[in-house]
């Protein structure tokens, strides 16, 4: 019982965060696990769980959605079927590519209160673009081939740098196409490039005559266009890097269905601009009946994003090293503090850094505790990294102040007849 006072009541009471000075190292070890991860889950929540709200802060964001779904005088509604987690997207019965940043029709028909739509069935990220390759002048607009860079000499191409134009066409590769792509790779005499044409001669037999075209054209794009990935982040050009290419046009004002996922961006005037990326679940999708359409449209919406927050919670526990530094190092910073603090002042309950570390510890997960539920509660007043930062704030503002309180606390008890001035003197030098 009294262990489980210290582990719960130290944030609150000198007695047992003394007392903890007494125990083992053992529990610092579990009270900084748990503070890591009571501030990964409030500061996920924070971020997250609060999309309802975000979303109930969009009118004219949803007055789009229901434009584009439920259809209006000029829009024809839209119907979102899902199966095995791929969504086919169509209106009037039949399937639908529409593209509100290039084709005019489509702008006057879907675009609505300055927000952009795109509907594309296709795996975008796994169908290639058909894209253009040239070079532009450094500092100037004047452009070249990339062939025509190719034949340049190595002074004249310093001149040069190298870019891609999308063009939204799916590239069409052929058999003949392929063979002009493995002569050019035969010809580079390169180690690397001959065991990766033996490998994916060996694997023909079980590839379809399409993939083992595409493995070539991916293998071909890598070597004739080396610059390529650090100028579209993609080692071939996609619809996918396509459309992203678009939505950056938007000023954060988009929606993006595609067959394997989607994409959005909209204003919510109580927390400002909402991005998020959404997949489809088995038991969702839209069509437009005889009940509130707009409510289903609604839910189709949330569901893409909570749908999706399983994998994004994968996604952020593996990227959570940043958070693991910042709590930790506020946590050995406090312990430092402790002790820096009671040697100038010589004093014995923690005269020892193992002691000032196990006081610390006693209290640390309480302190991420309550920025956790703080995290949380910030989420419907900030959003993304701020959520992130407000929680650091608030853990690192409690573990100090609750440290600073409890040596001024302890000083005024073993000094009951120093009066002000000796708690004046105190303070000063811990100032």
């Amino acid at each position: 019982m009294n262990w489980l006072k210290r582990f719960t009541l130290s944030l609150f009471s000198d007695t047992w965060a003394k007392e903890s000075t007494k125990c083992g190292f053992a529990n610092i070890l579990l009270t900084s696990v748990l503070a890591v991860i009571f501030l990964f889950l409030g500061i996920f929540a924070g971020k997250t769980l609060t999309f309802s709200a975000y979303y109930g802060g969009a009118e004219e964001f949803r007055e789009f959605v229901y434009n584009a779904f439920i259809g209006s005088e000029t829009a024809e509604p839209i119907s979102v079927t899902i199966k095995d987690g791929k969504a086919n997207i169509s209106s009037g019965g039949g399937d639908v590519l529409i593209n509100t940043f290039t084709d005019e029709n489509d702008k006057s028909v879907y675009a609505f209160n300055g927000y952009q739509f795109i509907a594309d069935s296709r795996n975008v990220s796994s169908v290639y673009d058909d894209f253009e390759a040239y070079c532009v002048k450094n500092g100037g607009t004047e452009e070249i081939s990339y062939e025509s860079y190719k034949n340049l000499g190595e002074s004249e191409k310093k001149s040069y740098r190298f870019a891609v134009r999308y063009t939204g066409r799916e590239k069409p590769i052929t058999d003949t196409d392929a063979e002009t792509y493995i002569n050019f790779l035969k010809s580079l005499d390169d180690e690397d490039v001959n065991a990766r044409l033996k490998e994916l001669e060996d694997k023909k037999a079980e590839l379809s005559a399409e993939n083992y075209n595409r493995s070539v054209y991916a293998l071909y794009v890598d070597k004739y266009y080396p610059d390529i990935y650090s100028v579209t982040g993609e080692r071939i050009p996609t619809l996918r890097g396509y459309y992203y290419f678009l939505t950056l046009k938007s000023e954060g004002t988009y929606f993006c269905l595609f067959g394997d996922m989607a994409i959005a961006s909209f204003k919510s005037y109580s927390y400002g601009i909402i991005s998020f990326g959404g997949i489809y679940g088995e038991n969702n999708g839209f069509a437009v009946s005889d009940g509130d359409n707009r409510v289903a449209a609604d839910k189709f919406i949330k569901s893409l994003y909570y749908d999706g927050l399983p994998l994004l919670f994968l996604v952020e526990l593996m990227n959570c090293v940043f958070l693991i530094i910042v709590a930790e190092l506020i946590i050995a910073g406090c312990m430092l503090l402790c002790f820096a603090l009671n040697k100038i002042k010589k004093k014995e309950f923690c005269d020892t850094f193992g002691k000032c570390a196990k006081l610390i510890g006693s209290y640390s997960h309480i302190a991420a505790f309550i920025s956790a539920v703080a995290a949380v509660c910030s989420g419907f007043v900030l959003t993304g990294s701020a959520v992130a930062l407000g929680a650091y704030g608030a853990f690192a503002t409690i573990m100090v102040v609750r440290t600073l309180v409890l040596l001024l606390c302890n000083e005024k008890r073993e000094n009951p007849t120093s009066g002000e001035a000796d708690g004046a003197g105190f303070r000063t030098e811990l100032i």
